[in-house]
């Protein structure tokens, strides 16, 4: 049975994450971006956890409250090296129907993690339904070279021109032709260029009179498109398993 595509709002919800090694740590890294409150637990952390405690980013609770942290979660990620722990983690969420990932073992999972293209809040998940991690891996660094840093701003203004225009109470017909001009347009090119002139008149010329098109193109495109960093090798730490389950 093929996976259901979803985008969730983790903003302010509380995510378990049950381990301390490497790998707990990219899970981390990757939902701090999402504004979620994370509680961990791990008898060890690596030195780049240890520094989230510290700064607050993230709790770091006991084995003891694992159950209390539990019933008010929203997600949990079983993320040790211990199979057995990770299932007895996944088996406790399940039980109370929470939303559970359990790191290579989809079996024990009901949802899994796709691999993730982000360029600001343009979003592009690539699954394999879990049959090949490698496979999504490789096709999104494919598309990382497609999809450059300027789609990010481009996502930007074109959310704000949306409700620019969705404000004039204008038939729908109307504006989808609107925005379909929009995406069929040079703003791309345009912002990737550093062409914020350029990027001026194009919208003047589909939108006409009575939008605030300074404005909005003061608050996206004139910060400076990122460069893309080059991927490095990781640091590499030894992944820490909590105590088994009781």
């Amino acid at each position: 049975m093929p996976y259901y595509p979803i985008f969730l709002d983790l903003n302010n919800q509380k995510v378990l994450v049950v381990g301390g090694g490497e790998v707990a740590e990219r899970k981390i890294k990757n939902l701090l971006m999402y504004g979620c409150q994370i509680y961990m637990i791990s008898p060890d952390l690596t030195p780049r956890l240890s520094q989230l405690v510290a700064k607050g980013k993230i709790h770091h609770i006991s084995h003891e409250l694992l159950g209390k942290v539990m019933d008010d979660a929203f997600m949990v990620i079983a993320a040790t090296d211990n199979p057995e722990v990770n299932k007895q983690v996944a088996s406790q969420a399940k039980e109370r129907g929470l939303l559970v990932n359990s790191v290579d073992q989809p079996g024990d999972c009901n949802f899994i993690m796709p691999s993730v293209v982000k360029r600001g809040d343009l979003q592009i998940a690539i699954s394999t339904a879990g049959k090949s991690p490698a496979l999504a891996k490789k096709i999104r660094k494919e598309m990382d070279s497609v999809f450059g840093p300027e789609y990010g701003p481009l996502a930007e203004l074109l959310g704000l021109l949306r409700i620019q225009i969705l404000s004039k109470g204008q038939p729908a017909s109307k504006n989808t032709l609107i925005f379909q001009k929009l995406v069929d347009s040079d703003l791309l090119e345009l912002i990737k260029e550093g062409n914020i002139n350029g990027v001026r008149t194009t919208l003047k010329s589909i939108l006409g009179e009575g939008y605030p098109i300074d404005d909005i193109v003061n608050q996206v495109v004139t910060v400076q498109v990122p460069t893309p960093v080059p991927t490095r090798n990781r640091a590499r730490h030894p992944r820490t398993t909590p105590p088994p389950l009781t």
